[in-house]
């Protein structure tokens, strides 16, 4: 496995990825776990680098290019709104209509509902896996200082005191955007952070972990009915909500959200109530997580800090796979956040090389 994420990573700087790594220093990673630990704080601590939203797309450019200059054709805002098996592979049907005898499917998240359903139809069982369902978290950037210069986006994770459910820290930007995910039927949060523009305040996704359990097991849509929901709340957008408010038990108005002293980097969200979008068992996970962190990160739990509802990451449809990442229909495999078995760019990039290589040694055999 570690050959894989060698490659990836290697792969990634030939492209234009920096070479500087954050958490590399053992000592100051112990002292940040040690000191997460005498809180009841799990940290997870790794070897990262930031590339920056604006340097993704330019190495994603030079990967594009790099594959045309090789003779791979890309058909990019190419549709495809279907699979089906024939007897001598697949037809993708969409936009334009493509043979192929190996289909790999990575469409992401984004499209992981959709490729469930053309799974179905394809007669491939699926396994409901857990889902993650919390908020953005919004604070002065000096909050996380500290732990940036130990580790650029460190994670957390913490068992709360009322239902001994985790709760974890994910995908912190220092110095970044609150941005909005628009999908077909609702808005979804999440963050980014460049390298050449900075803003004065640090977000960071805290989720909350959801498993669900005979007889209500699909919690794809138990997700998808939560970001409708916020969604409605919303009037089509975000909501947005100090945490002052939502500990008072009091929905944001913009002049309650005008007293906190940052200013929402989100500027496409509705002021509301997180507390009537979200589950209650949810909303005290939340709460008690933030109290938690704010140990290790004083200041958090402040009326300055302000959350954005609804951040959901759907990873829970899993599908049965060999160790080449095939499904148990032939020449059909499956890679990325929407195969169920890995979550992030590298692990991502990890299952289409996996994939890659087994249909290339089959095919040349």
């Amino acid at each position: 496995m570690q050959a894989y994420i060698d490659r990836v990573d290697a792969a990634f700087t030939q492209f234009g990825a920096p070479d500087k790594y954050s958490g590399e220093d053992a000592a100051a990673l112990e002292e940040l776990g040690s000191t997460a630990a005498r809180y009841g704080i799990e940290f997870i601590r790794g070897r990262q680098r930031h590339m920056g939203t604006a340097h993704v797309r330019s190495i994603i450019d030079r990967f594009y290019h790099h594959l045309q200059e090789h003779g791979i054709e890309c058909l990019v805002d190419c549709r495809i709104t279907a699979i089906e098996r024939t007897t001598d592979g697949f037809t993708l049907r969409g936009d334009k209509e493509i043979s192929a005898k190996y289909v790999v499917a990575a469409p992401g998240r984004a499209g992981a509902y959709w490729f469930r359903e053309e799974a179905t139809k394809l007669g491939i069982a699926t396994e409901y896996g857990p889902i993650d369902v919390g908020v953005r978290v919004e604070f002065p950037a000096e909050i996380y200082a500290p732990i940036e210069r130990v580790m650029y986006d460190a994670k957390f994770r913490v068992r709360t005191e009322t239902y001994d459910d985790m709760v974890r820290t994910f995908c912190t930007n220092p110095r970044g955007f609150v941005v909005r995910e628009a999908y077909e039927e609702f808005s979804l949060v999440n963050g980014h952070a460049e390298n050449d523009i900075k803003t004065s305040n640090t977000n960071v996704a805290l989720l909350s972990h959801i498993a669900l359990t005979n007889p209500v097991e699909d919690t794809t849509e138990y997700g998808r009915a939560i970001a409708k929901l916020a969604t409605t709340i919303g009037g089509g957008r975000p909501i947005v909500q100090r945490l002052k408010d939502l500990q008072a038990g009091r929905r944001s108005t913009p002049e309650r959200l005008r007293r906190a002293t940052i200013a929402p980097t989100l500027a496409d969200a509705t002021p509301g109530d997180i507390s009537m979008a979200l589950p209650s068992r949810v909303t005290a996970n939340l709460l008690e997580g933030l109290e938690k962190l704010d140990a290790i990160m004083p200041g958090l739990v402040s009326d300055n800090t302000l959350l954005y509802a609804p951040e959901i990451k759907f990873y829970d449809t899993r599908y049965p796979v060999t160790e080449s990442m095939e499904t148990p229909l032939p020449g059909l495999f499956v890679a990325g956040d929407a195969s169920g078995h890995c979550r992030g760019i590298v692990y991502s990039a990890l299952t289409g090389l996996i994939a890659g290589e087994a249909i290339r040694d089959r095919a040349s055999s």
